[in-house]
């Protein structure tokens, strides 16, 4: 979309709508039919490849600083800054 453009939405948006026991009972009456994807013409292949799986790196202990100054030059010893 071009910009700059406009968005706006509905106030019920996100209510939920509740379903009604009559509903419910005649949803619990009707045939579920199972489809296998061959049925719907759909081949499966995997679309994602795991090249490794290791766990997070151990956390360091933190430091304690009493004010900003001492914060900025902990961070510039670090690197960070």
């Amino acid at each position: 979309m071009d910009l700059p453009a406009v968005v706006t939405t509905d106030l019920r948006l996100n209510q939920p709508r509740y379903v009604k026991l009559p509903d419910i009972l005649k949803a619990k009456s009707k045939p579920l039919v199972a489809l296998t994807p061959a049925e719907l013409g759909v081949a499966l292949k995997p679309m994602l490849r795991v090249v490794k799986v290791e766990p997070p790196p151990q956390r360091q202990k933190g430091v304690m600083v009493k004010d900003a100054a001492e914060l900025v030059a902990a961070l510039k010893t670090k690197g960070l800054l």
